[in-house]
């Protein structure tokens, strides 16, 4: 039986390389994006808590200028919670771009690994053949030396 070569094996182990890469970066972005998340979660939960301060003073009937305080607080916690929104926009973009590039990478990788294995079925296929060809031969031939011998 004849070794089975893949003559593009240095494409293949490019291409599988190349998905493992575009995993990686879609991993960390993934990573990133979760972080940003984190981040407005966290100062979301700050303005619920500043709320609730300032919604507590006023019931405490707290003072006009401590009042003002807490508000400005709130007021600034809520403008920080607006400002994460774009990171976080930016890093949704960015992993939907990552997997994009995952998904063409794995394509790749994936029609390249189909083409070995059907190489690879097609010789298994071509070696049997050549094997029952051979023994086709070998009956053959066999059976014409018992035909002349009993003739």
């Amino acid at each position: 039986m004849k070794r089975f070569t893949f003559r593009f094996r240095k494409l293949q182990k490019l291409r599988e390389q190349d998905e493992e890469a575009s995993m990686l970066r879609l991993a960390l972005a993934q990573t990133d994006l979760a972080r940003e998340q984190k981040a407005l979660e966290a100062l979301a939960n700050e303005l619920q808590d500043a709320g609730s301060q300032l919604l507590s003073l006023v019931k405490a009937g707290t003072p006009a200028a401590v009042l003002a305080n807490a508000d400005t607080f709130r007021r600034s916690v809520a403008a920080a919670a607006d400002r994460q929104k774009e990171p976080v926009g930016r890093a949704a973009r960015h992993v939907a771009d990552k997997q994009q590039e995952f998904h063409r990478a794995h394509q790749k990788a994936e029609a390249i690994r189909k083409l070995h294995e059907k190489r690879r079925t097609e010789h298994r296929d071509d070696c049997l053949r050549d094997e029952q060809k051979t023994l086709d031969e070998l009956a053959g031939t066999r059976g014409r030396r018992t035909a002349h011998s009993h003739a």
